[in-house]
């Protein structure tokens, strides 16, 4: 890469810089991990495409140079930047010079965070992205009035997940290559070549179902995601009639009859194609072959997603324990409600009870 274009960085998820003018540059940020853009620049009215196009997740927030933001669309982008940041991006902050603009944005993101002035005077000063003038220092004087110093605990700009999910989603991806290498090209096509599969209710062990929420998160914009949760709400709700069908059995063949009965689409389908297609379920991938070397195989790949799923369980629930990861349906991950019920399982009385007998050393 011959582009000499360096941005700086507030923390480790969070850069500030000037604008990228050329591919070299938009490579240059590619390699220094940085997936999001917050761009500024109302003078180049289509960068912020560029960018997106160039496979950036792009908020487009113009304001006219050595100007400050409208506030209501300054909130709206900082709810942009903290959720790309909660799930684990890099993000970048720009304008044409990355000075004034940005400072300002970076000085607001910060005071929202419940930095409080001083601190945030503090993190700025070594950076050259400040406000430059009196409507950016007026603006930020009065945004400091309205966000309090968090006087609760310490102030942080990045949350720290519990979790390290690096090595489990590196062994599920494992799973999934052995998975390929035993599967023809031919035999690869459900969620490309037809649909298949997105009719059918797809289950996945713990393990997948947070590889699969976190593909969503790598790959999609903001605004796709919020269009596959729209649709897994949807049909969560065939979920539900399918199984207030079969007597309130969970999972098995008649349930999932009774969910294909519902022509529901999965909601990861778009125009016909799987959004998470390299990243797609095990399910899914093995779609297409005979049923009894389907099921064989599966069941190979799914004993090895099993023993991550219960590492997976044991780390967050902090012990070692006997309960069994759990299972979940494809539309309760896309929709998130597959955390609410994993955590509600972990506050269960029995989980406590061995949560407890750890912390006091009981066998």
């Amino acid at each position: 890469m011959d582009s000499h274009y360096k941005v700086n960085w507030v923390t480790d998820s969070l850069a500030v810089g000037s604008a990228p003018m050329n591919h070299d540059d938009l490579g240059a940020l590619k390699d220094q991990g940085i997936t999001a853009i917050l761009n500024l620049c109302a003078e180049f009215c289509d960068l912020h495409w560029i960018e997106s196009e160039a496979g950036f997740e792009t908020y487009y927030l113009p304001i006219p140079d050595e100007q400050a933001p409208d506030l209501p669309e300054l909130e709206k982008a900082l709810d942009w930047l903290d959720e790309v940041i909660y799930l684990g991006k890099r993000a970048l902050i720009h304008c044409r010079h990355g000075i004034g603009r940005t400072g300002t944005v970076l000085n607001a993101y910060l005071l929202r965070k419940g930095l409080g002035s001083k601190l945030a005077n503090r993190t700025l000063k070594p950076l050259k992205s400040k406000p430059v003038n009196f409507n950016q220092w007026w603006f930020i004087r009065k945004y400091g009035q309205r966000e309090k110093p968090l006087t609760l605990r310490e102030p942080m700009l990045e949350v720290r997940h519990m979790v390290d999910l690096v090595p489990f989603l590196a062994e599920h991806e494992q799973i999934l290559a052995a998975l390929d290498s035993q599967l023809g090209e031919e035999e690869r096509l459900c969620g490309r070549e037809h649909a298949g599969c997105c009719r059918d209710l797809v289950e996945v062990p713990l393990a997948e179902a947070v590889y699969v929420k976190h593909a969503m998160t790598e790959l999609l914009s903001r605004t796709s995601r919020e269009m596959c949760v729209k649709q897994a709400v949807e049909a969560t709700r065939a979920v539900r009639q399918a199984r207030s069908a079969c007597g309130g059995q969970r999972f098995g063949p008649k349930v999932r009859t009774a969910y294909r009965a519902a022509e529901v689409l999965c909601p990861l389908n778009e125009y016909g194609e799987c959004l998470i297609f390299e990243r797609r379920p095990m399910a899914c991938r093995a779609f297409d072959l005979p049923s009894e070397q389907r099921d064989e195989l599966l069941a190979l790949a799914e004993a090895r997603s099993r023993d991550i799923s219960a590492r997976l369980l044991a780390a967050y629930a902090g012990s070692t324990n006997d309960l069994t990861p759990p299972r979940f349906t494809l539309p309760e991950v896309v929709s998130g409600k597959f955390v609410q019920e994993f955590f509600h399982m972990l506050s269960s009385p029995e989980a406590q009870e061995q949560a407890g007998d750890m912390a006091e050393g009981r066998p």
